[in-house]
């Protein structure tokens, strides 16, 4: 049986892979990563010591899942260019701004609707 300090570094380890996948797919520095989720730099640092607080954990999450379905769905070198272009259906807003105002939940909505367009 796994201790709890076992248990919390494999969480903390998790969670440097869940941040790192972010800001690779996205093409983010750790400043970029931390205006993202409306913390500070020394924030994020603290995460991936310590492990994501549970009341940011499921936002990483949703926004990791989201980062996954666009590598899955787009180029991935054109992913930073993507998400850093603003667009009409956010309302002028870049999808890192949709994400960061809004939640990730705004950009799969937009998302649905752009790979459901059909130009008819």
């Amino acid at each position: 049986m796994a201790s709890a300090l076992t248990k919390a570094k494999a969480r903390d380890d998790r969670s440097g892979a869940m941040l790192d996948a972010i800001r690779e797919i996205f093409g983010l520095s750790e400043s970029d990563l931390a205006d993202l989720f409306r913390v500070r730099a020394p924030s994020v640092y603290g995460w991936r010591a310590a492990g994501i607080p549970d009341a940011r954990r499921a936002s990483v999450e949703r926004i990791l899942d989201l980062a996954t379905v666009l590598r899955r769905e787009i180029k991935a070198t054109r992913i930073p260019q993507i998400v850093r272009t603003p667009d009409d259906w956010l309302g002028g807003k870049t999808i890192l701004e949709t994400i960061r105002d809004d939640g990730p939940e705004a950009v799969y909505a937009y998302l649905h609707r752009l790979f459901a367009y059909t130009g008819a």
